[in-house]
């Protein structure tokens, strides 16, 4: 734990992780179901991180969005989080999730010391509602301003275009696409797990820019099940 400058104990920076999944119907079967194994899988891990993080005390939060948008799971710390699977229905309202988020982003809720909240956003489509005006709400936000907003498409009928909008650096990291479960599971793992080790070592009242992550993971590179095995979305 850090020190002030009369030598009191410094409380710990907040890091918030939020997911915001797609649960409209083309989600339905493997891919629901592969989301929800991914983020039980990231648990274990996330506490690992917590525990070796003296700074940061880590919290999480999950959001649901087809026919508007709502929580999931309430604000909880890493450590005391447990996770219920998530079921699909009707469409895919992504700029009712960008306004839920917005306001969960306000300074009254976020303070002035938080780290950057890091913000994955899971999607197999594109919007059928505002996308473009809820992207707008949450950019006027200061917090949304400097989340680390990462995207994963999943399957091949996502909205790439869409999902880079959304994204904090497209450039150097853009969408994540995932044809299959086991890059999937990867995706998620590596957003939630390695980019909030990287961001809990950042310096409060920096840009985007001055967060850095970890290497953007290649499709190429993951370790997943043989062909034959996984699943394709």
């Amino acid at each position: 734990m850090g020190f002030d400058e009369i030598g009191g104990a410094v409380s710990k920076r907040s890091l918030k992780i939020y997911w915001l999944v797609d649960t409209s119907h083309s989600m339905a079967g493997e891919k629901i179901a592969t989301v929800n194994r991914a983020i039980k899988a990231c648990i274990a891990p996330l506490r690992d991180a917590a525990e070796d993080n003296h700074e940061a005390k880590m919290f999480v939060r999950t959001m649901k969005f087809s026919v508007g948008a709502a929580w999931h799971t309430e604000e909880t710390e890493i450590n005391d989080f447990e996770w219920y699977d998530l079921s699909v229905n009707g469409y895919t309202e992504t700029g009712a999730a960008l306004r839920l988020m917005a306001k969960e982003l306000s300074m009254e809720k976020m303070g002035e010391r938080a780290l950057p909240p890091v913000i994955i956003l899971m999607s197999d489509g594109e919007a059928t509602d505002d996308y473009e005006g809820g992207l707008k709400e949450l950019l006027a936000e200061r917090w949304g301003q400097k989340a680390v907003r990462i995207a994963i498409a999943i399957g091949e009928d996502a909205n790439i275009t869409e999902l880079s909008k959304f994204c904090s650096n497209p450039t150097e990291n853009p969408p994540l696409v995932a044809d299959r479960a086991s890059e999937l599971i990867a995706f998620i793992k590596w957003a939630s797990v390695e980019v909030s080790k990287s961001v809990s070592h950042s310096v409060i009242g920096t840009s985007n820019s001055n967060v850095q992550l970890p290497p953007h993971p290649e499709k190429q590179v993951m370790i997943g099940a043989e062909d034959d095995e996984d699943d394709i979305f």
